[in-house]
């Protein structure tokens, strides 16, 4: 056999590798430089069904854990997860899934009303968006948007983060909040345009010890000293970053 033969058949060997161990998830895209990101972390919801938590990996230290979506859903695994992660010694965080088509006070009343003072870390507004928006809808959009985290922080006395991805940062996060970010970006790092990002989602589809299926993983932009001072009630907002004082 020529040696053009054996080269072609280990390259075609090799892509083909390549794309189990992707498609299996065995290596990923992008990891974080853990001398800055140095807390892991997990976000769950119903998705992942029942979860193990006493035999999760205890290098995860905080969760955020899906409680509502637009002014009645509430996640129907929120309080068990919720109960189970704080039983652990985790952080816990709450997250609600933001709908455009409804007002933002009510949808952080059905936030307020379910995830109360359980939560450890502030709350969470998941805001997403693909595509693009005519200009009358993004004002509407924003202005919900902005009443619905205003209202999380009249309640909590804590600035509100927002999880984004690249598309819904562009088109309105960016230019009408100042809010700290968890930034979603599972094929490149975070872009140091966005340098309000304190909590990374860098993989969607992990295998993690005691979830039965895929889950998201998640990094802390500090270390566990410094996610430890966002819990509210306990100490002061997180003093190294103006993004987190209080508003």
């Amino acid at each position: 056999m020529s040696w053009t033969k054996i080269t072609l058949l280990f390259f075609i060997a090799a892509i083909l590798l390549l794309g189990t161990l992707l498609h299996t998830r065995k290596i990923w895209f992008v990891y974080p430089n853990k001398g800055v990101y140095a807390v892991d972390g997990l976000d769950v919801s119903h998705h992942q069904g029942i979860i193990d938590w006493e035999n999760v990996d205890a290098k995860y230290r905080f969760v955020f854990v899906k409680a509502t979506e637009a002014v009645t859903f509430v996640d129907s695994k929120f309080y068990e997860n919720a109960k189970s992660v704080k039983s652990t010694g985790r952080i816990l965080g709450a997250y609600h899934f933001f709908h455009f088509n409804y007002g933002g006070a009510e949808q952080a009343d059905n936030f307020i009303n379910t995830a109360g003072d359980i939560i450890d870390l502030p709350p969470v507004v998941d805001f997403e968006y693909t595509g693009s928006l005519n200009e009358p809808d993004k004002d509407r959009i924003a202005e919900e948007l902005r009443i619905c985290v205003s209202r999380l922080e009249e309640h909590y006395k804590h600035k509100a983060i927002i999880y984004t991805t690249k598309d819904a940062y562009k088109q309105i996060v960016k230019d009408n909040f100042d809010n700290p970010l968890w930034y979603r970006s599972i094929v490149l790092p975070i872009s140091r345009n966005v340098d309000n990002a304190i909590f990374w989602q860098y993989h969607n589809s992990a295998m993690v010890r005691g979830v039965g299926t895929r889950a998201d993983l998640n990094v802390f932009k500090g270390d566990i000293a410094e996610l430890k001072e966002l819990i509210m009630g306990i100490n002061p907002p997180y003093p190294k970053s103006p993004y987190l004082s209080a508003p």
